[in-house]
């Protein structure tokens, strides 16, 4: 474990090295090749909270938790037609930037408000009490705030200086460590359990299911095509944490193929973590907190040279989503507020306030994950969030991508007017799953935006082309095609099978 983080430290300060403009610091220079993308992209998406998040979530729900999973998926394809491409041609770099470009600078600092509070809220508090859970049993003498404390320190020291390419390039690195720990966990699991048929006779049939009745409590089949979907689609189109890295690529081709290779490494997200959860019902029957499973797995079912093999796996999906994190929040705070206030800033003045503003967010989201204890679990905890916080923000990319008519009164009234919305249901908390939640909140948002697209006229507004999706978009090529088409395929196999 030592040697290991020397190693990827080591890395990461090197990579501060070739920092030299904003760009550099915030886009690699736009240089980021296919496989480094997709590396990067599922090293980040599968981190500490994910992993955590999925093999509890799959304890306490079974199979089900797999649908957050393969409609991951979907909205990967739906990044490669519709959303690549106006992000591309604009050669913007942040989400937001799109907003300032389709709408207005009002609605880009609107939006990047709530982009920021969800990095510090979700992302990075989920991040670090993830990793404490896990190091509080390997070092039980350690508080859970001295183990959020030590991982924001390994973590953000690199991350906030280096930027994005030091990001990307542990990113490859943690990201094949990752695949190999939570492979041994799961053959280990599967070993300890007896087989197949063991658990099938300890568990219930609706335990490996995907598909549960509209009333479930679990994942309700209509969440599937509403709520869930709709997470997917600001998760890997919107969100700022992903969208940055496809706009480090080196074309829009590179981009999509990088997009491909995430989408291809979450099909054995099944079995290297859903099964996990799934085995440890069978050998945790009575286990309390969710969230343990994956620290008691890897402790008492692997020797040690396998162990310290896997929690270095672990480490890395930590430090992986951190320094992502800290990047893509320091890049909102500076390019959407600090460089438009102070346009005559100077390159090596920008660097230095994201340096500044990587630390505060670190700083923030160590402060506020201890307070995760009490929630249910952490995968509760995290969707539950997604859920009230992304749907009027993905109704405003939408209507901006595809509706011209939408103008920017529209829009910010829609981001403000959805955001509100959603802090009363927070409020009130009604009776309903929170995939049905996030359902009402972006029809309410479409409603809003729609209304005050027609009562509010906007006669000067003019709207960039470049901004709008073309039919052109849509033209994948063979290859890319035939990619999706295949990712599809074996998505719709996975969901036949556990049907």
């Amino acid at each position: 474990m030592a040697g290991y983080l020397a190693a990827i430290l080591g890395v990461g300060f090197w990579a501060t090295l070739r920092d030299k403009t904003s760009e550099d610091y915030f886009l690699a220079n736009r240089s980021v090749g296919w496989v480094a993308l997709g590396l990067s992209l599922f090293a980040t998406n599968m981190s500490g909270s994910t992993l955590v998040g999925l093999v509890g979530g799959a304890y306490q729900m079974g199979v089900a938790v797999y649908n957050y999973e393969w409609t991951a998926v979907v909205a990967l394809t739906i990044l490669i037609a519709f959303f690549l491409p106006a992000y591309r041609r604009l050669g913007i770099t942040t989400a937001p930037e799109f907003l300032e470009r389709r709408f207005d600078a009002r609605t880009r600092r609107g939006f990047s408000v709530l982009a920021l509070v969800g990095n510090v809220l979700i992302d990075m508090a989920g991040t670090l009490y993830a990793g404490a859970v896990v190091l509080r049993v390997v070092f039980p003498g350690l508080s859970l705030e001295a183990c959020v404390g030590l991982l924001a320190l390994l973590a953000g020291g690199y991350a906030v200086a280096g930027g994005l390419r030091a990001a990307v390039y542990t990113d490859v690195i943690q990201g094949g460590l990752l695949l190999l720990g939570t492979a041994i966990v799961s053959g280990a699991a599967y070993r300890a359990v007896g087989g197949w048929g063991e658990v099938q006779a300890a568990t219930a049939p609706a335990m490996r299911r995907l598909i549960h009745p509209a009333g479930s409590e679990v994942v309700p089949w209509p969440g599937l095509f509403t709520g869930l979907l709709l997470l997917g689609v600001y998760y890997w189109c919107i969100n700022q944490v992903m969208v940055q890295r496809t706009l480090a690529a080196r074309s829009l081709g590179e981009a999509r193929w990088g997009a491909l290779l995430a989408g291809g490494l979450k099909l054995p997200v099944l079995f290297l973590l859903v099964m996990p959860g799934l085995f440890a019902a069978v050998l945790y029957p009575d286990l309390g907190n969710p969230d343990l499973v994956f620290p008691r797995l890897t402790v008492d079912l692997l020797p040690g040279g396998l162990r310290g093999l896997v929690l270095v796996g672990f480490i890395a999906a930590v430090m992986s989503s951190v320094d992502s994190v800290l990047n893509a929040a320091s890049a909102l705070l500076t390019m959407d507020f600090y460089a438009a206030l102070r346009p005559e800033a100077s390159e090596a003045r920008l660097v230095a306030v994201g340096r500044t503003v990587a630390a505060t967010v670190l700083l923030l989201g160590a402060l506020i994950a201890p307070q995760i204890d009490q929630f249910a679990s952490l995968w509760t905890y995290l969707q539950s969030a997604l859920s009230y916080l992304t749907p009027p923000i993905v109704a405003v990319f939408l209507g901006g991508l595809f509706v011209r008519q939408v103008h920017r009164y529209a829009a910010f009234y829609t981001l403000v007017g959805g955001s509100g919305i959603a802090l009363l249901l927070v409020v009130l908390q009604p009776p309903l799953h929170f995939l049905y939640v996030a359902a009402l909140l972006f029809m309410a948002s479409l409603l809003l935006m729609g209304g005050t697209t027609w009562a509010v006229p906007c006669p000067t507004y003019h709207v960039p082309d470049a901004a709008l999706w073309r039919r052109s978009d849509g033209r994948l090529g063979g290859l890319v095609f035939g990619g999706v088409a295949v990712l599809l395929a074996a998505v719709a196999g996975l969901v036949a099978v556990f049907w």
